[in-house]
């Protein structure tokens, strides 16, 4: 069963990276006070899911710049590119249009 969750994709980056890489990906800067303060954040916002909705046909697709995009989430820039993939940014470029997003840049 694939990965749904934050938790269960670190999961699977932490078997698939090494440990340096991971912690890099996984970490913050310093004390980590403002990755605690993030999820802190995150903790507090409750997503009440619907029920007993048809969800056969689900369209996620939105706008970005005037551009069709299939999923409203967008992958942002991040240093040290080659510690996730040996392709870099190219394998992130990819794995977003695969997805049917953008990757955009600094």
């Amino acid at each position: 069963m694939p990965p749904v969750n934050i938790r269960e994709f670190e999961a699977v980056a932490r078997e698939r990276m090494t440990p340096a890489a991971f912690d890099y990906y996984c970490g913050g800067a310093g004390d980590e006070l403002t990755l605690s303060e993030n999820e802190r954040a995150f903790r507090r916002i409750t997503v009440w899911p619907k029920v007993l909705v048809d969800v056969s046909q689900i369209d996620m697709a939105t706008t970005v710049l005037g551009e069709r995009v299939d999923l409203p989430l967008l992958i942002a820039p991040t240093a040290f590119a080659k510690l996730s993939h040996t392709d870099r940014e190219a394998a992130i470029a990819r794995a977003a249009g695969a997805a049917g997003t953008v990757m955009t840049v600094s």
